[in-house]
């Protein structure tokens, strides 16, 4: 099972001064969301309710309401300004050692794509133009934003998530151990015994961490992954081709997906519907169904956050929409996605919405899946 940060030749040389940023980094950023955003209900409680009601003559009633009174906590007024601050230093600690290194790693993303014996394949789109949404966002303020294109050998966009990613999943208390891909798998293992898929497709596969967990667990399987940008590709393909796995990557939308019906036994995304909004998110789901064979499987694993436990933690939640660039971040959390599943023809009776645990470490990702029908 692939864990994080694996070492590979795309990774960039960080210096001493490099490690210990990004450390730094990690360790303001643990104690930002794991000790100080968990007491947002008694920021809002203590200073945020009573400052509002002091100001209006009643208590807060209303999400903008809460909204209102939990800005006016100067705790978590503090506590925002900080976590802003600190996502802005997480893509410097990343981004110097990335851009410091670029042509070496263009250079070796070019010569693992192209040696002879390569493994997979990567297909380039030259007239696909990413649009809207997440290709318009610096989503996690990641500099820009996930379809950033610098040129024909261009692999930044996937180095700084890659990167960025372990960074930002380190100080969420996401451990080295942990691996979305891991977790899916396990689901399949404990509730679909003996299921072997053949043919794997991975919809907004981003850097290919996950594809390459896949193409690792089920080597006999043919993995095909698809994104928007690029440069997330081109690094994507050289990160599998450096890690000895075969993967083929294509740039194209997974709400318009150029496979024909029933090529796949799994079609799985990670971390993707939180970043899309309905009418790609609906796309998508039905997209997926159609290219799954008779008795296939569609999985999404996803972030945690759509139980929220009361109207302010369900307000707060809205953070990351309005200052981390995650502009669907609500969408996802409040939506029914059960009724999506539905109404892209998995029947209701194969559908299960669940919470599965990390591969190490507390906690769980949200899980929804379905089996188109035979």
């Amino acid at each position: 099972m692939q864990v994080r940060n694996v070492a590979h030749a795309m990774l960039p040389e960080l210096s001493p001064e490099d490690r210990s940023r990004q450390r730094a980094v990690v360790e303001l950023r643990r104690l930002l969301n794991g000790e100080v955003r968990p007491r947002a209900e008694e920021f809002f409680a203590r200073e945020g309710a009573p400052a509002f009601e002091a100001r209006r003559g009643r208590a807060p009633r209303e999400p903008g309401e809460i909204a209102e009174a939990l800005f006016e906590s100067p705790s978590y007024r503090l506590w925002s300004a900080m976590n802003r601050a600190a996502q802005e230093m997480l893509w410097l600690a990343v981004g110097e050692p990335v851009m410091r290194d670029v042509e070496r790693l263009e250079a070796e993303a070019e010569r693992l794509a192209t040696r002879p014996g390569r493994l997979g394949a990567l297909e380039l789109d030259p007239g696909f133009a990413p649009a809207g949404g997440v290709a318009e966002t610096d989503v996690h303020l990641q500099p820009g934003g996930y379809t950033l294109e610098r040129g024909p050998r261009d692999i930044v966009a996937g180095a700084l998530y890659e990167n960025g990613g372990n960074v930002y999943s380190f100080g969420q208390g996401i451990g080295r151990g942990d691996s979305k891909a891991g977790a899916v798998i396990r689901y399949l293992d404990e509730r679909h015994p003996g299921f072997v898929p053949r043919r794997i497709l991975e919809i907004g596969c981003s850097a290919g961490a996950a594809a390459c967990g896949y193409a690792a667990h089920y080597p006999e399987a043919e993995v095909h992954a698809v994104d928007l940008g690029a440069g997330m590709l081109r690094y994507a393909h050289a990160r599998a081709e450096a890690l000895g796995v075969r993967v083929f990557f294509h740039q194209m939308s997974g709400a318009a997906l150029r496979f024909p019906d029933g090529s796949f036994d799994l079609v799985v995304s990670n971390n993707l519907l939180h970043e899309i909004g309905r009418a790609d998110r609906a796309a998508m789901m039905t997209e997926a169904r159609r290219v799954l064979r008779p008795g296939g499987l569609a999985v999404h694993q996803d972030v945690p956050i759509r139980a929220a436990p009361t109207a302010v933690a369900a307000v707060e939640r809205g953070w990351d929409e309005k200052y981390n660039g995650e502009i669907y971040w609500n969408v996802y959390g409040g939506d029914d996605l059960v009724a999506d599943m539905r109404a892209a023809g998995f029947p209701a009776d194969s559908l299960q919405e669940t919470r599965v645990a990390k591969v190490t470490g507390p906690g769980g990702w949200y899980l929804l899946a379905g089996e188109n029908p035979a």
